[in-house]
């Protein structure tokens, strides 16, 4: 009957005549996914769910909580102020601040192409730039690069606010001193298993993220070294238009 079919759907074979303090969080959880499906909705509200949960049960339940919407083609609005949770099962995404919409897209979409600071800032660590429009190209300290500016709006002359993602900035050793186009001291290093994180000091820029991954395979730059860092010119994107 359908109360069967819910139960396996949750994970909840077996466990019908178990209280609720003889279940774990998930496990309760699922309980109350059971109760909303249960009725058949044309539309699921989700309210920070996951809120109470630790972060390993949090991801687990983020990867069932997905698969199960899109098994049962049940349009659902997830509440939520984690942004891996609304990077990881949504289709698409709004971001509000102060009860209004700043952008509403795919999470590609307001990942790689945030369409102010604010968005850039909520969804994921950001380095944030100021450069310079000179010569059809876009001048970022002593670097320049080939960006769409005509897209952007932009004249000659005009100052622009840009960002890039930390994973996007390639960190190495000097093997040119004289070649190497951004170079920097390292001020932080933080190992987080599957990625190092590094402030990098940077004349003219100030302070930079950036992030290697399989650390395991390449060496650790420590604290006080010189290391010099790369980027692909369109992974830099403009923000806003300075006054």
């Amino acid at each position: 009957d359908r109360m069967e079919k819910v139960l396996d759907l949750t994970g909840l074979t077996g466990l019908e005549r178990r209280q609720p303090n003889q279940l774990s969080g998930g496990q309760q959880q699922r309980v109350a996914l059971a109760r909303a499906i249960i009725m058949e909705p044309q539309l699921l509200l989700f309210d920070e769910p996951l809120s109470n949960l630790d972060a390993k049960l949090r991801e687990q339940m983020r990867i069932e909580l997905r698969s199960l919407q899109q098994r049962l083609h049940i349009t659902s609005v997830y509440v939520t102020h984690d942004q891996a949770e609304a990077m990881s099962i949504s289709d698409r995404v709004v971001v509000m601040r102060d009860g209004r919409i700043e952008q509403e897209g795919t999470p590609l979409d307001l990942y790689s192409r945030p369409k102010n600071r604010f968005v850039a800032e909520f969804i994921s660590k950001v380095n944030l730039l100021e450069g310079r429009v000179k010569a059809g190209s876009l001048e970022i300290g002593q670097s320049r690069f080939t960006v769409p500016l005509a897209r952007a709006g932009l004249r000659e002359g005009d100052r622009v606010e840009c960002m890039i993602r930390p994973e996007c900035i390639r960190i190495r050793e000097i093997s040119n001193p004289t070649a190497a186009p951004v170079r920097g001291t390292v001020r932080r290093t933080t190992f987080l298993g599957s990625v190092v994180e590094y402030e990098v000091f940077v004349e003219g820029l100030g302070s930079l993220m950036a992030q290697a991954s399989n650390p395991l395979e390449g060496k650790i730059h420590a604290v006080g070294s010189s290391v010099e860092l790369g980027f692909a010119p369109e992974s830099v994107h403009i923000l806003s238009k300075i006054d």
